[in-house]
């Protein structure tokens, strides 16, 4: 895929701007290098960014260890090229396994990171990948450190509390 455009979903602090990128540098991700650059990581549906949130409720040990969240939209006028992770003949041209991009193991995740740095470095602004979260959704992962004319995106008009 070259470019998307669409609507997609995440979870962030309750009351943050959907577009806040405050802890992606400094957080450590399937698809980011903590420190070296980080991503804005979407899922294609609102259900799929409610999967995600529960994951990492229970990584940090507790909705309540997680904070009050908001599950926003973002509206993606352009992004692009996207890699598209979500096809097999991508996967087996990149050389992962589907397994790969979503387990929890340390050789999943360094492959993820390795896939990740090569796709930057091929000056793609996004990769849509499986979710680990829920086998049914897609997420959109987005680099917003690229060329200005490749990302370009809004504050979507959803805003709701997650429970």
């Amino acid at each position: 895929m070259d470019i998307f455009s669409g609507l997609v979903w995440r979870h962030v602090p309750r009351g943050a701007n959907a577009l806040h990128i405050g802890w992606i540098l400094r957080a450590t991700g399937r698809w980011n290098r903590r420190g070296v650059y980080g991503c804005l990581y979407t899922a294609l549906t609102a259900r799929g960014a409610v999967a995600e949130y529960r994951r990492y409720a229970a990584r940090v040990g507790s909705a309540s260890g997680a904070g009050a969240r908001d599950l926003v939209s973002i509206r993606v006028n352009r992004l692009g090229p996207v890699l598209d992770l979500t096809h097999a003949a991508t996967r087996a041209r990149v050389g992962v396994t589907a397994s790969a991009l979503t387990g929890d193991g340390a050789d999943d995740l360094t492959t993820c990171r390795a896939v990740a740095d090569w796709a930057r470095a091929e000056r793609y602004q996004g990769l849509l990948t499986p979710s680990a979260a829920d086998v049914r959704a897609t997420n959109l992962i987005i680099y917003v450190d690229g060329p200005a004319g490749n990302v370009d995106l809004d504050e979507g008009p959803d805003r709701l509390p997650i429970e």
